[in-house]
């Protein structure tokens, strides 16, 4: 019987030799990998290096928007991501992916339990496939959805990286487009501003990811959440994958996601004191903007801005915009419209006709088909989208998405359209 315990002890090594084998067999990679294979074989392999690990731990420092400028990360040298991976004893992959923005942070998680994602101090549920999820099922329909390759090395910190590209192919990017609410819950007429190619990171030594870079069909980066500092295959605390004690509401769509998160926010805003130290930073999610400046009339009724327009000799400025969901014109409603300089310049100026098409604000249907025939009238693909009309209600001059600069770029744009 006192052979028990070294047998026990044999036993229990053993386990552990087969179970460590298990995950780090797999990790070691031949010198030049990157080279042996088509580039999709190239990324499989890799993904699977990282699927595989026991613990993966990324963080990425500064914010993880990138499209055009991110107008939040100019107040925010705080911003980053940070991502928790674990591989449970029955094989299931669960993930943490938390996120600082400003003062703006969120949490998403996929568990066992289900998918979750807790903001505004509310905890929600999502029982929905969303986002990538479409993706991932409309690529089942097709033979040749993506195509892929790999891009030129790059330095990551001190790690020497692989990006391989895997890139929609434009009959699966049409697909994705009448199917999938890529934009803030919903279909968005920002054709543009769909997901069209993504950039994987792998370092060369090992295959290890380094995180991806999203981008756009016109090329230009949407997301960035290449890590700056990961961690591999050191056990990371349960809490990390514990949700936080609350209720927990469920969301069965993406309108009724936005609705609770919206629902939220208010809450949270309400109970915030009304000083601007404690002034809460815009979501990049979900974001309450202020009302314009109330002296300047916002029309919505264009043929009667060009009669007045007319007879002041002012330019009619129309602005095409999402108010209610549309990250990039709220912050410029923020920047620029709300500001005092753009109103004296406004008054003297301009008449302003207001083009919305909200999520969760009601319009009348004349009004909702108006603005729908004026956006196919001018072309206007994406938001927010600026176009400025002499009297007869000739278009001397656009300006689309988010401007830089304040309310003085702005205006110089106008000053520029009354030469023409």
């Amino acid at each position: 019987m006192k052979e028990l315990p070294v047998l026990v002890f044999f036993i229990w090594s053993l386990l552990v030799t087969v179970f460590s084998t298990s995950y780090l067999a797999a990790q070691s990679l031949p010198d030049g990998w990157w080279l042996q294979g088509s580039p999709e074989k190239v990324l499989a392999k890799a993904q699977a290096i990282n699927q595989n690990w026991a613990f993966f731990h990324g963080e990425k420092f500064g914010s993880t928007l990138s499209y055009h400028v991110n107008p939040f990360a100019k107040t925010n040298d705080n911003a980053r991501v940070e991502f928790f991976q674990r591989r449970n004893a029955d094989g299931l992959v669960e993930t943490k992916r938390f996120i600082l923005d400003g003062n703006f942070q969120s949490t998403d998680y996929k568990l066992k339990s289900g998918n979750y994602v807790f903001a505004f101090g509310q905890i929600i549920k999502m029982e929905y496939v969303y986002e990538d999820g479409i993706e991932k099922m409309l690529a089942t329909k097709f033979d040749h959805p993506y195509d892929f390759k790999i891009l030129k090395s790059e330095m990551v910190g001190t790690n020497d990286c692989i990006v391989i590209a895997r890139i929609m192919t434009e009959l699966f990017l049409e697909a994705v487009w009448h199917e999938e609410p890529l934009w803030h819950g919903k279909k968005s007429p920002e054709k543009q501003y769909i997901q069209s190619e993504t950039d994987y990171y792998f370092r060369k030594s090992d295959g290890v990811a380094f995180g991806f870079t999203k981008l756009t069909r016109l090329g230009e980066q949407m997301i960035d959440e290449v890590y700056n500092k990961v961690e591999i295959n050191q056990p990371i605390p349960d809490q990390e994958f514990s949700l936080p004690k609350g209720e927990i509401k469920i969301a069965k769509n993406a309108e009724e996601m936005q609705k609770i998160q919206h629902d939220a926010f208010a809450a949270m805003r309400a109970k915030t004191p009304k000083n601007p130290a404690a002034t809460l930073t815009p979501s990049p999610v979900e974001i309450k903007v202020e009302k314009r400046v109330s002296e300047l009339p916002w029309a919505t009724d264009l043929p009667k801005a060009l009669e007045q327009a007319k007879a002041e000799h002012k330019i009619v400025l129309l602005d095409f915009t999402g108010s209610d969901w549309c990250v990039w014109c709220m912050k410029f409603d923020n920047d620029v419209l709300s500001q005092p300089e753009f109103a004296s310049y406004a008054k003297t100026n301009l008449v302003m006709v207001m083009l919305d098409f909200p999520n969760a604000i009601k319009q009348s249907e004349a009004l909702k088909k108006s603005n729908q025939e004026l956006q196919a009238k001018f072309k206007v693909d994406g938001f927010p989208t600026y176009v400025a009309l002499n009297p007869d209600g000739k278009e001397i001059g656009r300006q689309v998405g988010y401007l830089s600069g304040g309310p003085q770029a702005f205006i110089a744009e106008f000053k520029k359209f009354r030469k023409q």
